[in-house]
């Protein structure tokens, strides 16, 4: 009887520790995140318990799994499977996640607050991690291209990274009007980490990342105000945060060609269409995607196959710089269109848009800020086309989700 208690007890600390290992190590190296994605799977089919698959309602829970399931059969039935794995196993987790996670943490044993804060931590960490690297490369070391777009980000593209920290400023902002139960994070540095982390997310220079900014703190700036619980000593430090924001702002000439470019949205293109702009190129696969779209809008093109019609058609029209770069539509709702048609798109659709109404509707509003962060930055990125946007989707979408599930259906 001990034996088995102590089985138990172990069991459970080494499925807690992985799961809360994944959001730590999430925006940090990714391959240090792979590894642990095979051990944690390998520790949930050991330990798993297999009888929640027998539970009608757990099959409602594992809906999440069509994001990869419908991707799968089409390439079945297209006969690609051999061709296009690789797009397959790039989105696996959006499929093992959500049976891993059903199995190994049943009802509702998911420590949330743990998840969030090791979140918290494992992007302060890679922040940190970030600037000093910054700071001795440019200021030690004299190597002038630490501060560009892409060099300041060591883990991640900066669009996918800022994406991370937005959640998390969003988080604390959220934790101090209306705590988070069992979440403890110190109030008096709150501010100090918002601000942090809203600098680095200026100086990473993605513009989605900027606007997501921008919205969060307007949004929780504003439910502060109103519900009064924003001293004069808190507004006097905003105020002064403005001061090295604005002039970093005005003396980096990074940020300044980027804000350059969305206020005058003066772009760069000669007579070969070699569109060099990041905001034409959007501009350039949106409307490219669509004039695909429409032709075969009802079923799409398929996984993998998609990228290679987008490619003839950039060809065709002559964007030369878009074929070279393999571009793909750099909007997920439009790249789902492109893969799965209309069907797809109904699926993504219900589990940002639907799932947003119904977790405001239920008050689960840490749900709600995590997809409206992804809504935004599904509006930008294909962000279910990388490791760096699929394993954060699929982990958080899918514990959101089966909480917002469990409350909703299984409360007792």
């Amino acid at each position: 009887m001990t034996n088995s208690i102590v089985k138990y007890f172990n069991k459970i600390r080494v499925l807690n520790f992985l799961l809360l290992m994944i959001p730590f190590l999430l925006p940090l190296e990714k391959t240090t995140v792979r590894f642990l994605m095979v051990i944690f799977s390998i520790a949930c089919l050991i330990y798993g318990d297999y009888s929640q698959l027998k539970v009608k309602k757990n099959w409602i829970k594992l809906s999440i799994i069509s994001l990869w399931l419908l991707p799968f059969i089409q390439l079945l039935l297209l006969n690609k499977i051999d061709e296009y794995l690789g797009n397959l196993i790039t989105k696996i987790t959006l499929f093992i996640l959500p049976i891993l996670i059903l199995i190994g943490y049943p009802s509702n044993k998911i420590n949330l607050a743990g998840i969030l804060k090791f979140f918290i931590y494992g992007s302060l960490t890679s922040t940190l991690f970030c600037v000093i690297n910054l700071t001795v490369s440019y200021f030690l070391l004299n190597e002038l291209n630490a501060i560009k777009y892409t060099s300041i980000s060591l883990f991640h593209h900066p669009g996918y990274f800022t994406m991370y920290l937005n959640f998390v400023v969003g988080l604390i902002y959220l934790n101090n009007l209306k705590p988070i139960k069992d979440l403890k994070l110190p109030k008096n540095s709150s501010f100090i980490i918002i601000s942090f982390l809203s600098f680095f997310i200026l100086i990473a220079s993605s513009r989605t990342g900027w606007i997501t900014n921008i919205l969060v703190h307007l949004f929780f700036i504003s439910c502060i105000f109103y519900s009064k619980k924003i001293s004069k000593k808190t507004l006097i430090y905003f105020l002064v945060l403005m001061i090295p924001f604005s002039k970093v702002i005005y003396t980096n000439e990074t940020i300044q060609n980027r804000f350059r470019e969305i206020i005058t949205n003066t772009f760069e293109k000669d007579e070969k269409k070699k569109v060099r702009s990041s905001t034409l190129v959007r501009k350039k696969t949106w409307s490219t995607s669509l004039k695909l779209v429409k032709e075969k809008w009802i079923t799409g093109y398929g996984t993998g196959l998609s990228k290679k019609v987008l490619q003839e058609q950039y060809k065709k029209d002559g964007y030369d710089y878009m074929y070279k770069k393999n571009y793909n539509s750099h909007n997920q709702y439009l790249q789902v269109l492109l893969d799965h048609g209309i069907f797809g798109f109904l699926i993504l659709a219900f589990f940002t848009f639907g799932m947003l109404y119904a977790s405001l509707k239920q008050k689960d509003f840490i749900y709600a800020l995590f997809l409206a962060i992804m809504i935004l930055n599904f509006m930008t990125e294909s962000v279910l086309e990388t490791q760096s946007g699929v394993i954060f989707f699929a982990f958080f979408n899918t514990v959101f989700f089966f909480q917002w599930f469990n409350k909703k259906y299984l409360a007792t």
